[in-house]
């Protein structure tokens, strides 16, 4: 044990390892929600957050829109491979914004 009665070192890592494991695994199941990122990709958490949100206001405003426009309009504005792809830009690499594939 600790000095000052606290939890054991064991106890402490294998705590922190199930907390990372679960995340992990939130983060994972985020990104198998996002429908423009091919399956295979592998992302960071920080692009996965920034295309989950792009998708969440992408959804807002076709709810928004709904009344004005045809009925097929939703995602029918991907071509191509149906898919939109990250684009690394910046020192970090960390995504700041997407290309449509062509």
């Amino acid at each position: 044990a600790r000095p000052g009665g606290g939890r054991p070192a064991a106890a402490n890592a294998a705590r922190e390892r199930s907390r990372v494991q679960t995340l992990r695994h939130a983060f994972l199941e985020l990104q198998r929600t996002l429908p423009s990122v091919p399956p295979d990709t592998k992302l960071s958490k920080l692009d996965v957050l920034l295309l989950a949100t792009t998708y969440i206001a992408h959804l807002t405003r076709s709810l928004q829109d709904d009344a004005e426009a045809p009925a097929d309009a939703g995602l029918g504005a991907l071509r191509g491979d149906g898919y939109l792809h990250p684009v690394k830009v910046g020192r970090q690499g960390s995504l700041r914004s997407w290309a449509r594939s062509r």
